[in-house]
């Protein structure tokens, strides 16, 4: 819609001039749905006349006003404003303010229609699903005026591999396409398109994208002994998606377990496509003894991990390789991910003389060192209370203090697969002894 709302200040009609523009008539850039206000100021008018031209209409003058007498005398002015209501795309171009003299005198303005960005969602992708190790492209397609420019951003801002390096890691990225090469697990989620030209406000498309992979099973306790009648928890890490059907038996029989009770309490933790799955033994009794199988199955297969359980007069575990080897140790016997109130090893100084001649105690240590290796077998970390008291005896002691602030250093760390500091200096131990004993044998 459009009219002319005309202004004016003129003294008396004067024939012998022509009239003359006052300034340039400007460009103007507005909103879509806005109101567009093009201005033309034009001086000693008098009987000649004034009309707004455009490419697809001619506008002629709706309304003139009177200023006073004052105004008038001073000025010789008049105001002729275009307005626009309700912008529209084909309302954008140039706009002639023409005055009829001989030759024609004008003066164009420019009209800028600007559009927020849309998304255009029969253009852009929505979820997916894909195979772990496949390559996945994302499009997201957006209309508006400038151009939008287009990022992707993960939802929850962490940052994975793109480009097809997996040293190159960020959270976001530009362009229409997003391409991930290999796709992983790492990469599900939700990504945001975002598309954005400086004219508010910017939109987005959420567009969730499934990693499809079997399920894989991580025990980090694979053995425990524990004194009959105490309380005992077995954990099992699974990851994968589609979401497993994952439960625990006993031995081998079919029967699983699925409900919590009085005796066994079972519980699902889950976050995207990882679920950590624990079962509690209350009052452990001797017919709870033996195999605990985790298991996980989905559409791509299939996996299951045990964890066993055995009679010991103090709490013992056996860690998981992968927990052990998540551990770093300097060439110099030191642990660098020591945690606080974790003891220092240190090697006791024998001369020869006293490894030698005092024959009962090599006995002794070698009886130590096998008896400490019977009772870990490959990977056990085996009770404080016991071995760290016999290899002491026999040439080798402690040194550090605890932090009475750490309640069990004997716990398992899932975000990190890190290990507590007692299963640590026990493992040191059985090292150091195996190496006092190697000694003894070659001096004997």
């Amino acid at each position: 819609m459009t009219n002319i709302q005309e202004f004016t200040q003129m003294s008396e009609e004067d024939e012998t001039r022509l009239p003359e523009f006052v300034g340039d008539v400007p460009n103007v850039t507005v909103q879509i749905g806005r109101e567009a206000r093009l201005p033309c100021v034009i001086r000693n008018l008098a009987s000649y006349r004034a009309a707004w031209i455009h490419p697809r209409i001619m506008l002629q003058e709706e309304s003139q006003m009177d200023i006073d007498d004052e105004q008038h005398d001073h000025n010789r002015v008049r105001y002729f404003v275009l307005i626009i209501r309700n912008v529209q795309v084909e309302d954008r171009g140039g706009y002639m303010c023409q005055i009829n003299t001989v030759p024609m005198r004008s003066q164009i303005g420019f009209l800028r229609v600007v559009v927020p960005p849309d998304i255009i969602d029969e253009e852009s992708s929505n979820d997916v699903m894909m195979v772990e190790g496949a390559n996945v492209t994302l499009k997201c397609k957006a209309k508006g005026y400038p151009q939008p420019d287009i990022e992707w951003r993960r939802e929850d801002g962490n940052r994975v591999p793109l480009g097809g390096s997996r040293r190159l890691m960020t959270n976001k990225t530009e362009g229409e396409l997003l391409e991930i090469i290999r796709v992983t697990r790492v990469h599900s989620g939700a990504w945001l398109c975002i598309a954005s030209n400086g004219v508010m406000p910017s939109v987005s498309r959420r567009i969730l994208l499934n990693v499809q992979f079997s399920p894989q099973i991580w025990i980090p306790v694979e053995e425990i002994g524990t004194p009959l009648g105490s309380n005992i928890t077995l954990d099992c890490h699974i990851e994968a998606y589609p979401l497993p059907l994952n439960y625990w038996t006993y031995g081998g029989q079919a029967e699983s377990i699925y409900i919590s009770g009085p005796k066994y309490e079972v519980s699902v933790k889950e976050k995207g496509y990882k679920r950590h799955l624990r079962l509690t033994i209350h009052r452990l009794e001797q017919s709870d003894i033996g195999l605990y199988r985790c298991h996980a199955q989905n559409a791509l297969g299939r996996q299951e991990k045990q964890v066993r359980i055995y009679v010991s007069e103090t709490h013992q575990q056996t860690h998981s390789k992968q927990s052990i080897s998540s551990t770093m140790t300097t060439s110099d016997g030191t642990n660098k991910n020591r945690r606080k109130g974790q003891p220092k090893l240190r090697r006791k100084k024998m001369n020869q003389s006293e490894m030698v001649n005092n024959g009962s105690s090599n006995n002794n240590l070698l009886y130590s060192v096998m008896n400490t290796f019977r009772k870990s077998k490959s990977n056990s970390i085996v009770d404080q209370s016991s071995s760290s008291s016999d290899l002491a005896n026999n040439g080798m002691e402690f040194e550090g203090e605890y932090d009475d602030n750490v309640d069990d250093y004997d716990h398992y760390e899932a975000n990190n697969g890190a290990i507590g500091p007692s299963s640590l200096h026990q493992f040191y131990v059985i090292s150091l002894a195996l190496i006092a004993a190697t000694t003894i044998l070659i001096q004997n």
